[in-house]
């Protein structure tokens, strides 16, 4: 079977037609506030609404990327309370196109972070930054968003890192 036979979108939806060009770890981290609802930021090199997080920096460690990345982009300083899952299939939309041309397959694990200090700010990698209801999500978000989302809440209501980090 050819690989665009297989079916693989990347994080936008977007049919991958290649094999992607390189494989990059990184971490993401999904910060809900007292009411429930979870931060998102909207990408500058794209548009589409997603989960503050980035590519691992060589010497660190996926929690210290997930809360290095997460200050960078939003401006909070977070606790990183517990892993959900670790992505590294294109099935669950771990593909991204970036505007120069290149195809980047990320293994990215997700956790569940609380804020700790600071305050929202956009940064250069973002066009706007705020808190939305899970079943409300601006139509432009990443489904690998979407996904670690689901998959977040599910933790939450399966473990207990829920009193953790302040909800219910």
């Amino acid at each position: 079977m050819k690989f665009i036979e297989r079916g693989f979108v990347d994080c936008t939806g977007q049919l991958l037609t290649r094999v992607p060009d390189i494989v990059m770890a990184s971490a993401t981290g999904v910060v809900f506030d007292p009411t429930g609802r979870v931060l998102l930021q909207q990408r500058s090199d794209n548009g589409w609404w997603g989960l503050p997080g980035g590519s691992m920096d060589p010497a660190e460690s996926l929690i210290d990327c997930s809360a290095r990345e997460i200050f960078e982009e939003t401006g909070l300083t977070v606790d990183v309370k517990c892993m959900v899952q670790v992505y590294s299939d294109l099935k669950d939309f771990t593909a991204i196109l970036y505007p120069d041309g290149n195809l980047v397959q990320y293994v990215s694990a997700l956790f569940i972070c609380s804020r700790i200090a600071g305050e929202l700010r956009i940064s250069d990698e973002s066009l706007d930054i705020g808190y939305y209801f899970p079943k409300k999500l601006p139509e432009m978000t990443l489904l690998s968003t979407r996904l670690g989302i689901d998959d977040a809440l599910k933790h939450v209501r399966e473990d207990s890192c829920v009193e953790e980090i302040g909800l219910y």
